[in-house]
């Protein structure tokens, strides 16, 4: 599948400059990091969440984990995690559990967390579980600009 077309379209759309890297199947975050070679750290990755208002999208490293009573007092919203299935629905160009951090690009508010790096590289799912966008990290902090930045996570 590669990269998903929503997706390359709001880069393209962006003038975002990326490249692609391809990598071995894997099926969660940390295993892309390892499957591709890259630090944990620098892999963002994207958690959907919903309540009564509609749907959010958490962005965070790898490395972490939401803190769901922090990010529910943060947002003041009692906030869960959108089951398999809706997801199925939201990102239909995307393998489910391969959601690209990128949710303005399919109209989800976004979240950002504070320990996503602002310099360097980085690196997401591109809407499979094969593939990674790599870009740095300032052309996605301006693709998610109008997103609140908070520290809602925590590292086992």
């Amino acid at each position: 599948m590669g990269i998903a077309l929503t997706l390359q379209q709001y880069l393209d759309d962006q003038h975002i400059d990326y490249d692609t890297l391809v990598h071995r199947f894997s099926d969660t975050a940390m295993e892309n990091a390892e499957a591709a070679h890259v630090p944990g750290a620098r892999l963002v990755k994207a958690v959907v969440l919903k309540d009564d208002t509609g749907y959010l999208m958490a962005v965070l490293p790898a490395t972490h984990h939401i803190d769901f009573p922090t990010l529910k007092q943060t947002l003041d919203r009692d906030v869960e995690m959108v089951e398999e299935e809706e997801l199925r629905t939201l990102f239909d160009d995307c393998d489910t559990g391969a959601i690209p951090p990128v949710g303005i690009a399919y109209g989800l508010q976004t979240i950002l967390e504070d320990m996503v790096p602002t310099h360097g590289d980085l690196y997401f799912e591109a809407g499979d579980h094969k593939t990674m966008v790599h870009l740095k990290a300032d052309a996605y902090g301006r693709l998610l600009a109008g997103a609140p930045h908070e520290r809602f996570s925590f590292v086992e």
